[in-house]
């Protein structure tokens, strides 16, 4: 789940009235952003909603969607809904990622790096945290419960609550770098997945933190999410070398 923008845009955006209906919509887009109403990762609602915002057809919609698409301002994630995305913050992150993923990080330098950046994410996360977002967190630990026998679900599980956590912090730039560097992340998720001891240290971790940013404790928040990484790390680095011998 992930914060939905309806609201404001339902007070924010006009119907549109002249012949080109979806260049209109993408002045309107484009103006939020500017403004700093609409901020990366912010969702936009469903086409049929904003349909009825803009009085338009659907048909229109789409085309204003398919043309921010391609300005990079807009992301479609199938299955999940359309999101703000900002390229000029994206730059120097892209550049991050790219340098990263030229280094071929083994394991262990993966998690070294998630190490020096997720603790101070889950630090500002309990400054930040909104109670939209603990919702968020608490339903992901939830279904981390019900799927510890499931590898897949449990991967993807353990990649929305970094990025729930990310988006916690309010710091649009912190969760772009979660996101665009996700790719990278997704190996030291990967290789001890199968596992159903990896899942429930995995849920512990998260519970444990989920706790402290609820209770608004920025150092044992950071703290924490240190000893879960560090955790996580000697389990996958134990198993890889007892596969080597």
């Amino acid at each position: 789940m992930v914060e939905n923008a309806g609201t404001n845009l339902t007070n924010s955006l006009k119907a549109v009235t002249k012949t080109k209906l979806h260049e209109q919509i993408v002045i309107q887009i484009q103006a939020l952003i500017d403004e700093g109403r609409l901020k990366h990762g912010d969702q936009l609602p469903p086409e049929r909603e904003l349909a009825a915002i803009f009085k338009v057809s659907r048909h229109s919609v789409r085309e204003a969607i398919r043309i921010l698409e391609q300005k990079r301002i807009l992301k479609s994630r199938p299955g999940s809904g359309t999101y703000i995305i900002l390229e000029e913050e994206s730059s120097v992150v892209d550049f991050l990622a790219r340098a990263i993923n030229h280094e071929k990080n083994t394991i262990a330098e993966i998690f070294q790096f998630r190490e020096l950046l997720e603790p101070q994410i889950a630090g500002l996360a309990a400054r930040n945290a909104t109670e939209k977002d603990l919702s968020i967190l608490q339903e992901i630990l939830q279904r981390q419960q019900n799927n510890l026998d499931d590898s897949t679900a449990s991967m993807d599980l353990d990649q929305d609550f970094h990025r729930a956590l990310a988006r916690a912090t309010g710091n649009a730039v912190l969760l772009q770098v979660v996101e665009l560097l996700d790719h990278i992340f997704l190996k030291s998720r990967h290789a001890y997945s199968q596992s159903p001891q990896r899942n429930r240290l995995s849920l512990k971790g998260h519970r444990e933190i989920v706790k402290a940013v609820k209770s608004a404790d920025s150092n044992t928040a950071r703290q924490l999410m240190a000893d879960h990484l560090t955790a996580i790390r000697n389990l996958v680095i134990s198993s890889n070398d007892h596969q080597a011998e």
